[in-house]
């Protein structure tokens, strides 16, 4: 804007608007941010690496789709699955989203009957409020299920031998 770039030659001002539309691209999204984010979704905590640690080092919440190739260790939330195929990110992306805007319609609801009780309203009766709970019990239900599932899945080791190991009789020896 203040004439730099027309000094530059036509290669070295290509390679500084490349750069710049990749910070853009990657940081503008940051730079309207109040505070840090309560939670951070991953799809490719290994692409992602330098976010994973930064979020971590500044204490935010990691949740990560992570695939073979990728370190748990780094994920506070893990969530195993093929960070790779476009339907398995959609499918994961799709049911984080509902599970967000879930989440915010229960705080709402629970942000105003806790108004509405500290105005004077009835905490219980007719007049009250009523926050739906089904989809907690709901949750709760299908994580039962899937801890049987993975229960019933399971396969205990094999029991070690408890006989003394026979000597293998050589080839011009009977059998005894």
């Amino acid at each position: 804007e203040d004439g730099r770039m027309a000094q530059l030659s036509k290669k070295e001002s290509a390679r500084l608007e490349r750069e710049l539309k990749h910070l853009l691209q990657n940081l503008e999204g940051v730079e309207s941010m109040a505070t840090l984010p309560d939670a951070m979704f991953v799809i490719d905590s290994h692409a992602e690496a330098i976010a994973v640690r930064e979020a971590r080092r500044m204490g935010v919440p990691v949740v990560a789709i992570v695939d073979t190739n990728c370190d748990p260790e780094q994920v506070d939330w893990v969530i195993p699955g093929n960070d790779d195929a476009l339907r398995a990110i959609r499918l994961f992306t799709s049911k984080i989203a509902d599970a967000v805007v879930e989440g915010r319609q229960a705080f709402e609801q629970t942000q105003i009957a806790e108004q509405k009780v500290a105005e004077g309203a009835p905490a219980d009766g007719e007049n009250a409020e009523y926050v739906d709970t089904s989809a907690y019990e709901s949750y709760e239900k299908q994580e039962g299920d899937f801890v049987e599932a993975a229960q019933a899945d399971f396969v205990e080791p094999a029991a070690e031998p408890t006989a003394e190991a026979q000597p293998v009789p050589d080839e011009g020896e009977e059998k005894v």
